[in-house]
C-alpha cells in the first residue's frame, strides 16, 4: 500500500493526505516499558485522545556492541511501530543517533570512546563510520514502516537539540543526508529551544515553537520542530 502525500507544513496548518492536520502527540519509550505492557500503555494514550506516538530510538542498546545488533523481544521496535498503527496512532520516530532522553551518553554506544580521539556528534570520521553502519541497519528496518510505504511514520526527527551543542556546522546536514540517502521520504523536522535553533536547524521549513507561537520568519534555520 503506498500513500501519495504525507505530513507536510507549508502553510499555518499541517497537512496529511493534503488534509488539515494536528498533531495530538505524546511520548512513550518502549525501551522503558516492559514489552507486555505496551498495548496497555498505548491504549491509554489513545483514550487520551492522542493521535501521533513519539519514540526515540536508542542507539547503544541496539548495537551494544560493534556491529552486533539487538532489535528482538524488549527492542523489537518494529513489533512496537506495527502495535501503534494496529491502535490508529501515526508516529514520529525520533532515531538521533543522539537521542539525550535522559540517558547514559544520549544513547550513544559507550564503545565509540574505545577511540581516544574520538568526537562525538561531529563529522568525524570514527563517528560518522560507526552512524553508518548503525543507520544502515535501523533505517532498512524501519523504512517499509513508512507512511509512504503505507506505515504509521509520518515524520522523521534529525538529532536532537543539537543547537545546544553546535559543534560542527556540517553535522546535521551529514544526519540529514543519511536519512534521505536510505530511502527516507517522509517530512525531517528538528527539536531545540529558541536559541539553540538558530545553531542546529537546517535550512527550510518553519519552526513551530517560537517565543509569539506563531510560525517562525525566515530569520531562523530549521525543520518544523517538535518541543
Amino acid at each position: 500500500m503506498s500513500r501519495v502525500e504525507g505530513l507536510r507544513a507549508n502553510s499555518s496548518q499541517f497537512t496529511l493526505e493534503g488534509e488539515p492536520f494536528r498533531i495530538l502527540g505524546g511520548s512513550i519509550h518502549y525501551f522503558r516499558v516492559p514489552r507486555a505492557y505496551w498495548e496497555d500503555r498505548l491504549l491509554k494514550m489513545k483514550a487520551c485522545g492522542l493521535n501521533t506516538l513519539t519514540t526515540y530510538v536508542p542507539w547503544n542498546l541496539h548495537e551494544p556492541e560493534r556491529g552486533t545488533f539487538n532489535f528482538q523481544d524488549q527492542l523489537d521496535l518494529k513489533a512496537y511501530l506495527s502495535l501503534a498503527a494496529a491502535m490508529g496512532l501515526w508516529v514520529i520516530l525520533r532515531p538521533g543517533p543522539y537521542i539525550c532522553a535522559e540517558w547514559d551518553l544520549g544513547g550513544l554506544p559507550s564503545w565509540l570512546l574505545q577511540d581516544k580521539g574520538m568526537q562525538l556528534r561531529t563529522t568525524y570520521p570514527g563517528f560518522v563510520d560507526a552512524v553508518n553502519l548503525y543507520f544502515d541497519k535501523l533505517i532498512s528496518l524501519i523504512k517499509p514502516l513508512m507512511f509512504e510505504e503505507g506505515g504509521p511514520i509520518i515524520a522523521v526527527q534529525v538529532e536532537n537539540e543539537y543547537g545546544s551543542y553546535a559543534k560542527d556546522e556540517n553535522y546535521m546536514p551529514y544526519i540529514k543526508n543519511c536519512l534521505e540517502s536510505r530511502g527516507i521520504k517522509e517530512l525531517l523536522l528538528t527539536s531545540d529551544n529558541w536559541e539553540g535553533l538558530r545553531y542546529g536547524g537546517m535550512e527550510g521549513g518553519n519552526d513551530d515553537n517560537s517565543k509569539n507561537n506563531k510560525p517562525s520568519e525566515t530569520v531562523f534555520r530549521g525543520y518544523p520542530m517538535l518541543s
